[in-house]
């Protein structure tokens, strides 16, 4: 399971929740990540994936709901809806602009987004 390091704090993905969630550091590890350990900044400038992290600490009720309407709002604006099957069909271009549209819309809502 891979684990993320932002902040101080060690996140893994919960398809269940769909969101990353904060978990103790992986059993060996110290608070800092090893040299080497991948940061969501690390990662590859196109991913599938935005990384948003709390920054008023927002219940996980609260995250949730801002996900979801960040999402509604993003595919609104963009026409790019990323649960659909032929959303994969549309292109890079939109899914970025979908993405940007996204990460705009957290930012407002006081989230730090990779």
């Amino acid at each position: 399971m891979p684990f993320y390091y932002a902040d101080g704090n060690y996140y893994t993905w919960d398809g269940d929740a769909g969101e990353y969630q904060a978990v103790e550091p992986p059993q060996g590890l110290s608070s800092t990540p090893p040299q080497g350990t991948s940061t969501p900044s690390d990662a590859p400038a196109v991913s599938p994936e935005l990384y948003a992290y709390p920054k008023s600490g927002q219940t996980e009720a609260q995250q949730k709901q801002d996900r979801d309407e960040c999402s509604r709002w993003a595919t609104a604006q963009t026409g790019f809806d990323p649960t659909q099957l032929a959303a994969a069909e549309t292109g890079r271009t939109s899914r970025q602009a979908y993405m940007h549209a996204e990460a705009a819309c957290l930012e407002a809502r006081n989230y730090s987004v990779r």
